[in-house]
């Protein structure tokens, strides 16, 4: 089931809702009772029989942390590391089998079969052995249950921690339907659905298009290259950030506070402020399991650029087995580790100007559409060729044509500049969409800066001040909302995945 499809905004979510606070009127665990089990239907729409595996993995996680209470601290050790391994090796067996094994034996691996969710809720949970063991504290199961299966987070995020939404989930004035949260909630998950509908969706056939020529070989010019690439990144942001509107959104609906995962990362001005916009759960999880752990005690700027470096590949990993994801890890990690140089070097030379900022969101931008060549393409040969494309060498006839009395080899210069220009895979309405995009993304104020919603916030000033486009709870903003939700009303039947539930 879809956040974006009608028998989910339709029927599930005013019925899941309705008994959540329904159930709430005879006590708070019934409630989360209750909300777990239409968490667990909304998960097994997908795939009835799969819902066995995260009913298992809430119930061996959930024992695993009542072991590590229950012993001392050396023996609480080794319960998280081995429920660490355990949760690891659950997600290894059904993501990374056969890409594993064909790097032994050679043979092509196959798209894997991966159970919604578990990309995700394997992170939840290591978190929360990693919380119980530090804390020495324990929930009741109800509680653990819906922090774990609540569905609006469950699917693709954001990626919660028990102490985010955990303490939230004990608060009685919570279990009170309250119209502020109701109303903001609803805006919220309005505004996501534009960016899903409206935004998103529209680009999937100009991304196809290069793409899907990319791995058959085809010619590419320089401009389908970075159009394709640059529309890619602005179609997964509208439609991954669009999701987690919408899961802030409902989380509202319950009077639950989930944390923000995007925060205009594409206005970033350099690649540190990036990635600590762009799916900031995912970030400051790997940073704090694996970059910290890894760095702690070591005064060493090698050894930091070397944990960087694997952080970095190992988000990579965690988002699709298969060497074009290895290689997008690895090349954000290197791109993490030349800008940290380069701010030990500015701190020695001055603080940034206008025109050096600018050139800097150049940079930045530039170079997360070139990581979208390894992120979206089919293998690295399908990489390789939007490269040489990019760099102008995808495109090239090697035969001579006059052009204005000159003969001119068609490998640097065609007679027909705009068909070269757009080439078979492009076009003037792709070029436009790509231009819409970007200023979309760099200009047009964000949902979160629309309604002003914060929790869980980067450590970066990102927003910016909207004036009169503030939302607050009104005739007007209401109106505003409904004329929303009609633009995308007469889309809902025709619903598209997200992408990252291919994640």
């Amino acid at each position: 089931m879809l956040f974006n499809s009608p028998e989910f905004i339709f029927l599930f979510l005013p019925a899941a809702v309705a008994l959540h606070f329904a159930l709430a009127r005879w006590s708070i665990t019934a409630a989360a009772v209750g909300t777990t089990i239409s968490s667990l239907l909304f998960y097994a729409w997908w795939n009835p029989p799969f819902v066995v595996l995260p009913v298992a993995s809430i119930a061996a996680n959930y024992w695993l942390a009542k072991r590590i209470v229950a012993t001392d601290k050396t023996v609480a050790r080794r319960w998280v590391i081995a429920g660490i391994c355990a949760n690891v090796l659950v997600l290894c067996w059904y993501k990374y089998a056969d890409f594993l094994l064909s790097i032994v034996d050679g043979h092509r691996p196959a798209p894997p079969n991966v159970p919604l969710a578990l990309s995700f809720t394997t992170f939840v949970q290591i978190a929360f052995l990693v919380y119980t063991y530090r804390r020495r504290t324990l929930p009741a199961l109800s509680r653990y249950s819906l922090f774990v299966s609540f569905f609006p987070h469950l699917i693709s995020g954001p990626i919660v921690r028990w102490e985010n939404l955990g303490r939230q989930l004990d608060d009685k004035v919570r279990y009170r339907p309250d119209w502020d949260n109701i109303a903001l909630g609803l805006t919220i998950f309005v505004l996501g659905l534009v960016k899903k509908i409206v935004l998103a969706d529209p680009l999937a056939r100009f991304v196809a298009a290069v793409f899907d020529a990319a791995a058959h070989g085809e010619p590419l010019t320089a401009a389908a290259a970075w159009g394709g690439c640059t529309l890619f990144a602005a179609q997964v942001y509208f439609d991954f950030s669009g999701y987690s509107d919408m899961a802030v959104g409902l989380g509202l609906l319950f009077n639950y506070r989930l944390p923000i995962n995007f925060a205009a990362p594409l206005r970033s001005v350099n690649i540190f402020d990036l990635w600590r916009r762009w799916h900031i759960t995912l970030s400051q999880l790997a940073r704090d399991l694996v970059y910290i752990p890894l760095s702690r005690g070591r005064d060493s700027a090698l050894i930091k650029s070397f944990n960087l470096l694997l952080t970095m590949t190992l988000i990579g990993i965690w988002h699709g087995a298969g060497w074009p994801f290895v290689v997008w890890g690895a090349f954000n990690g290197v791109l993490l580790v030349i800008n940290q140089f380069w701010r030990w070097l500015h701190g020695r030379i001055g603080r940034g100007t206008p025109v050096g900022r600018f050139l800097g969101w150049v940079l930045t931008f530039s170079s997360f559409v070139v990581g979208m060549a390894f992120f979206r393409a089919a293998d690295l040969d399908a990489s390789w060729r939007l490269l040489q494309a990019m760099a102008g060498f995808g495109h090239a006839v090697p035969e001579v044509s006059a052009f204005d009395g000159w003969a001119i080899r068609n490998d640097y210069v065609s007679p027909e500049f705009a068909a070269d220009w757009f080439g078979k895979y492009w076009s003037l309405g792709a070029t436009l969409a790509a231009l819409c995009a970007v200023a979309i993304v760099t200009l047009v104020p964000d949902t979160l800066e629309l309604t002003g919603y914060k929790e869980g916030e980067p450590p970066t000033k990102w927003r910016r001040d909207v004036g009169i486009l503030a939302w607050r709870p009104s005739p007007v903003a209401l109106a505003l909302a409904g004329a929303a939700f009609a633009v995308v009303f007469f889309r809902i039947g025709h619903v598209q995945d997200f992408l990252y539930y291919q994640f």
